[in-house]
C-alpha cells in the first residue's frame, strides 16, 4: 500500500468512539435513566456489533466498494454523535447509541481488508498490529480528552452543558475521521476473501488484537466476520464433531465469565455517579486508569503466559478480578459517603480496584487466545477463534441485561452476581487439567 496516512482517520474515529463509550451511559444517568436502561444500552450495543461487522464486510466483499462502506459508516457515526446531545428521551438515546455501535462495528472488517489487501501474507501480522496500534492510541486519547474536558469545562459551565459540548467535540473528531478518510482512503484493495484467506486473517487477528474494551466487547466483531467467511454450514457441522472436549469445556466457562464481566460493567457508571458521588470527570479518569493498566501489561502477560500454564494463569486472574468486583461493592460501605466532599481517599481506592480489573484483563485476554488456539483444529483455527469472539459478544448481551436488572434493585447484588459468575468460570478453567497450555502449537 503506497501510504498509510488513512490510518489516522481510524485513530480519530477511535477517539470519538472512546469518548462516546462512557459519555453515553453518563448522559443516560443525567436524563434519569436507571441501571436497567444502562443494561439495555450496553446489551444492545454488544449484540448489534457482530451483525454490523458481518453485513458490512459481506457487502464490501461482494461489491468491492470497501472505500464507500468505510466512508458511510464513519459519516453515520459522526451524525449519531451530533444527534445524541439533542435527545432528551432515554429510549431515543439507547436507540441512537445502537446505531452508533452498528456503524463503528461495520468499519472493522472492511479496514482489515484494506490493510492486508495489497500485502503478502507474511506481512499481515505486522500490518494488522499497526492498525490496532493506531486504534488503541486513539481509544486512550479519547479517555484522556473526556477526562480533561469534563473536569475543565465543568469548572466554568454546568455539568449538563459540559456533557453536551463533549458530544459536539466527539462528533467533530468523527467528522474529521470521515474527512481524512475521504482524502486518503485507498480506492482499491485487491484481496480475494476466500475461506482459506479468511481463516488466515482471523487467526492473525487473534494474535494481534489487544483491545481493552471488554465493557462493550467490541474487540470481537472483526474476528466474527472473518470467521463467518471461512465457515460454511456444512463445514461447521463437520467441525462440531472435531472439536475436542476441553474446548467445549472452555467455551462453557468463558461464556460464564464473559457474562459476569458484562453484569459488572453495565451498572458501574450509575454506581460511581450515585453511590460514589464521583463527578463525570472522575468517572472518565477511573476508566482511563483501567484502560492504561490493561494496555501496559499485555506484553508482560504474554511472556508470563508463555512460561507458565495458561489454565492456571487465567484461573488466577479471574479469581483476582472477581475479588476486585466484590471489593468495589465493599468500597461503598466504608468510604463513599465522604467522596462528595472532595476527599481523595475513595477515588484512590476505586482507582486502585479498577486498575486491578484492567491488569487482570490483559492476562485473561492473552491466555484465552492461547487456550482456544491450542485446542482448535489447525485447519479451522480462525473459525473457532471467531466463535469464541461471538460467544463473548453474546455473553456481553446477556450480562448487560442481567446486570442492569439486578443493579436496579441493588448494586452490591449485581457486583456479587458478577463475581460469582467469574468465580464459577475461573474454577472450571483452573480445575480442568485437560486445558493445561504452556505454549500454543504455533508458538504463540
Amino acid at each position: 500500500m503506497a501510504s498509510d496516512r488513512w490510518l489516522y482517520s481510524l485513530s480519530l474515529s477511535a477517539v470519538a468512539s472512546s469518548v462516546a463509550g462512557l459519555l453515553v451511559p453518563l448522559y443516560l444517568v443525567r436524563l434519569g435513566g436507571g441501571s436497567a436502561a444502562l443494561g439495555v444500552s450496553a446489551s444492545l450495543s454488544s449484540l448489534v456489533g457482530a451483525p454490523g461487522a458481518v453485513l458490512a464486510g459481506r457487502y464490501a466483499d461482494r461489491t468491492g466498494n470497501r472505500r464507500g462502506v468505510v466512508l458511510v459508516a464513519l459519516s453515520v457515526a459522526a451524525v449519531a454523535l451530533a444527534v445524541l446531545p439533542l435527545l432528551r428521551s432515554v429510549p431515543a438515546v439507547v436507540a441512537v447509541n445502537a446505531v452508533l455501535a452498528f456503524a463503528l462495528a461495520a468499519v472493522s472488517p472492511v479496514v482489515t481488508m484494506l490493510v492486508v489487501g495489497d500485502a503478502p501474507e507474511t506481512s499481515w501480522s505486522a500490518r494488522i498490529a499497526r492498525l490496532n496500534t493506531f486504534q488503541g492510541y486513539g481509544s486512550t486519547v479519547g479517555l484522556v480528552v473526556g477526562t480533561l474536558w469534563t473536569v475543565g469545562v465543568a469548572a466554568v459551565v454546568s455539568a449538563g452543558t459540559a456533557q453536551e459540548s463533549l458530544f459536539v467535540l466527539a462528533a467533530a473528531f468523527g467528522a474529521a475521521a470521515a474527512a481524512v478518510a475521504v482524502r486518503s482512503l485507498p480506492r482499491t484493495a485487491r484481496l480475494d476473501v476466500g475461506p482459506r484467506r479468511a481463516s488466515r486473517v482471523a487467526t492473525v487477528l487473534s494474535r494481534t488484537a489487544r483491545s481493552t474494551q471488554d465493557a462493550t466487547f467490541s474487540f470481537g466483531t472483526n474476528r466474527v466476520f472473518w470467521a463467518s467467511r471461512s465457515l460454511t454450514l456444512d463445514r461447521f457441522a463437520r467441525l462440531r464433531g472435531q472439536l475436542p472436549t476441553p474446548l467445549w469445556i472452555y467455551f462453557g466457562a468463558s461464556f460464564c465469565f464473559f457474562t459476569g464481566f458484562a453484569v459488572f460493567w453495565a451498572p458501574l457508571p450509575l454506581y460511581l455517579r450515585t453511590a460514589g458521588g464521583f463527578s463525570p470527570g472522575d468517572v472518565f479518569a477511573l476508566y482511563l486508569l483501567n484502560n492504561v493498566a490493561s494496555t501496559v501489561l499485555f506484553g508482560r502477560a504474554g511472556r508470563i503466559s508463555g512460561e507458565r500454564d495458561a489454565r492456571l494463569v487465567q484461573g488466577g486472574a479471574l479469581g483476582v478480578r472477581a475479588g476486585a468486583f466484590v471489593g468495589l461493592a465493599g468500597a461503598g460501605a466504608v468510604g463513599f459517603g465522604v467522596t462528595s466532599t472532595g476527599a481523595f481517599g475513595p477515588l484512590a481506592v476505586v482507582g486502585g480496584l479498577l486498575c486491578l480489573v484492567g491488569v487482570t484483563w490483559a492476562f485473561i485476554a492473552v491466555t484465552g487466545t492461547a487456550i482456544v488456539s491450542r485446542f482448535a483444529p489447525r485447519n479451522a483455527r480462525g473459525a473457532v477463534l471467531g466463535t469464541y469472539a461471538a460467544l463473548s459478544a453474546v455473553g456481553g448481551g446477556v450480562g448487560g441485561l442481567l446486570g442492569g436488572w439486578i443493579g436496579s434493585h441493588s448494586f452490591d447484588a449485581a457486583f456479587v452476581v458478577a463475581a460469582s459468575l467469574v468465580v464459577v468460570g475461573g474454577a472450571v478453567v483452573a480445575a480442568a487439567e485437560t486445558l493445561s497450555v504452556t505454549r500454543t502449537s504455533d508458538g504463540h
